[in-house]
């Protein structure tokens, strides 16, 4: 008896067939244009390596990015019909268009339609106004991943237009995705350097930040958010900020499989606790306090709350010389809660992504960040030759603990205080910014030879792009960490 011919992978077959100019004709490979984003959101579950999903992911981003430019060129020359296809198939993508090819469109395509590939992108038609909610609020306000920000619940909510979504079902439609609330969003964020912390664990997590989904009332609005821990705390970031293409280079929508409509006010009103009631960010991410949280801590939580099952974290911080190097620090958390986590457990199941079409950014963190990985594991701290920003903030964070004169003054400037300091070590805390700084410096640096390297590529083989000779050379180069010996 023969054995049966093994069924192609979608996603395998996406690797062989890079961009536009791979199909004989972008209008006749629709389908299968369609059959290989669809076969995307699987990537995951408990029986998927956290290297492979990274491989994948990546590669699948970088596919997307190389096929838009062929179907926006075939749009005039199509029929009438095709056209409509052709900006189905640029939908489903889930991936910002750029600016000018976007425009390009303006005059070859359907208004309605035209419209709606518009609203996809989170752009409002000209002449829609507010009453074409479709698109999402276009206001954006200055916030940061993790960094402190003016802007609070109080102050945003007071903008109708942060109300101005499609609301759908016991959600919203933006960007193309259903959300719900309860929904976990992991998220590649953009401050460089962000994922220092994240990349320490095992497995390595593709994105260094998770949020949840949950919609707020205030002043008789509903106002969809993403609820975040940032260094003094929980709030909510405004969802069309949080998803914005300076807020954070690619996310996407993890929901719990037993997520119902009946779950939705109490994961909501989760949130507003989360955000009147915790004091700060906890390193350790397994703690169950909810004085101070993580940022996987607030989904999980919140989904506890709501009567589910989170699940369990998948994982912890094996490496030996890395546990020597952070127990050097103070840090012995080695049980880790990571947002690979959620990709790896049975209990979620992606519901779509928001791809703001910067894989090189995401090539170069992963390169860098790794690089820095290693780096740690390999070599030993000397804490003589850490930055004079560590001192600097060790000592700070000594007068604040003790409530010093000069610890009320250092709070008066900071924002920080005895409570609302991080919980976990001051040590790996006075180093923590520091060291994200340095490797967002190494990551600027090394950023334009990876964005060069990508655009000579017709495919992207991750590996192949990491042994590289000028990109390694490039990463010794610049990514300079003294303190490590």
């Amino acid at each position: 008896m023969s054995n049966p011919e093994p069924v192609p992978d979608p996603i395998d077959e996406a690797l062989a067939l890079p961009d536009a100019a791979a199909f004989e004709n972008p209008v006749e490979a629709l389908d299968r244009i369609l059959e290989i984003v669809e076969a995307y959101p699987p990537i995951q579950g408990p029986h998927a390596g956290a290297d492979e999903v990274l491989r994948r992911k990546l590669a699948h981003a970088f596919w997307r990015r190389r096929i838009i430019p062929g179907l926006v060129e075939a749009i005039p020359a199509a029929s009438r019909s095709q056209r409509g296809d052709l900006v189905k198939a640029l939908g489903a993508l889930s991936t910002r268009i750029p600016k000018p090819l976007l425009d390009s469109l303006a005059d070859s395509v359907d208004p309605g339609a035209y419209a709606k590939l518009l609203a996809s992108q989170g752009v409002r038609a000209k002449g829609a106004g507010t009453g074409a909610p479709a698109a999402g609020p276009q206001l954006e306000i200055k916030i940061s991943a993790n960094r402190s920000s003016s802007w609070s619940f109080e102050k945003w909510s007071q903008i109708e237009e942060f109300s101005n979504y499609q609301f759908e079902e016991d959600g919203v439609r933006y960007r193309g995705v259903l959300l719900r609330p309860g929904d976990v969003l992991l998220s590649n964020c953009n401050p460089d350097g962000n994922g220092i912390y994240t990349t320490l664990g095992d497995p390595k997590a593709y994105t260094s930040h998770s949020a949840l989904f949950a919609i707020l009332s205030a002043g008789g609005r509903r106002f969809p958010a993403a609820i975040e821990t940032f260094e003094k705390g929980v709030r909510p970031v405004p969802l069309n900020v949080f998803l914005s293409p300076r807020f954070a280079a690619y996310t996407e929508v993890y929901r719990h499989v037993g997520l119902t409509t009946g779950h939705t006010e109490r994961v909501n009103e989760a949130a507003l606790t989360m955000i009147r009631e915790v004091k700060g960010y906890n390193f350790d991410t397994c703690d169950s306090s909810r004085d101070y949280v993580s940022c996987t801590a607030v989904p999980r939580f919140a989904l506890e709350d709501a009567g589910l099952n989170p699940g369990t974290t998948k994982s912890f911080i094996a490496d030996p010389g890395i546990r020597r190097n952070l127990i050097e620090l103070e840090y012995e958390f080695f049980d880790f809660s990571s947002p690979i986590d959620f990709v790896l457990s049975d209990e979620y199941q992606c519901a779509g992504w928001i791809d703001n079409n910067q894989v090189d950014k995401l090539v170069t963190r992963e390169l860098v960040e790794v690089a820095f990985r290693n780096l740690f594991s390999r070599r030993e701290i000397n804490a003589k030759r850490f930055p004079a920003a560590y001192r600097i903030n060790r000592w700070g964070i000594g007068h604040m603990r003790r409530r010093t004169v000069l610890g009320r003054v250092i709070s008066a400037v900071e924002g920080f205080d005895e409570v609302t300091l991080p919980k976990g070590p001051d040590a790996l805390l006075a180093l923590i910014k520091p060291a994200e700084q340095q490797i967002g410096r190494a990551i600027k640096k090394v950023h334009p030879t990876v964005q060069g390297h990508l655009e000579a590529l017709s495919r992207l083989d991750l590996e192949r792009v990491r042994s590289d000779d000028r990109i390694r050379s490039e990463i010794d180069t610049h990514l300079i960490v003294p303190w490590l010996e």
